[in-house]
């Protein structure tokens, strides 16, 4: 009896994690993942400007269709118009600043009032018009702040995270 008290409770437990779990969430976007019935025009649009892309996944943002993939080590998210014109890049290297293709970035970074701070993620992002890197960092005691820099290494600003906007393809900096 004493068995089926102890299994009864963890079928118990474990049936309620299964219920609460997925109401868990932080995606509270209202992006639609397409992966299976994307236009043939915006797989041909990404085909020609990455072709090694592989494992990708698409979604719908706002009245983008954004292709999602990896490759050496950076996440890529590459926006494409209504018409599959290429509109935006953004490549995410995580925490690490070795990946920073552009030095003096890093450097920049590194030698700034926020190079102490722990970093979240570090985000570079082509646009149309605009090419700039974000630093999300942290540090006890402090707001999260999000950190903008131009790819000569110039810090354009710093916003607290919870204030920031999604950087869409015409968000201007």
């Amino acid at each position: 009896m004493k068995k089926f008290k102890s299994f009864f409770a963890f079928a118990l437990m474990f049936a309620a994690v299964a219920v609460v779990m997925p109401s868990c969430s932080d995606d509270d976007d209202d992006d639609v993942t397409i992966t299976n019935s994307v236009p043939s025009k915006f797989s041909e649009a990404l085909k020609a400007q990455f072709p090694d892309a592989t494992n990708v996944k698409w979604e719908k943002k706002t009245n983008y269709m954004v292709a999602e993939f990896s490759k050496d080590m950076t996440g890529y998210d590459v926006w494409y118009d209504q018409s599959a014109s290429w509109a935006m890049t953004e490549m995410d290297y995580g925490k690490d600043l070795f990946l920073i293709p552009d030095n003096a970035v890093a450097t920049a970074f590194a030698e700034g009032d926020y190079g102490t701070w722990t970093v979240d993620d570090i985000t570079h992002y082509k646009q149309k018009t605009n090419e700039f890197y974000v630093f999300e960092v942290e540090k006890t005691g402090q707001s999260d702040m999000d950190v903008f820099y131009a790819t000569d290494g110039t810090m354009l600003k710093a916003i607290a995270s919870d204030t920031s906007a999604d950087i869409l393809p015409d968000t201007a900096i």
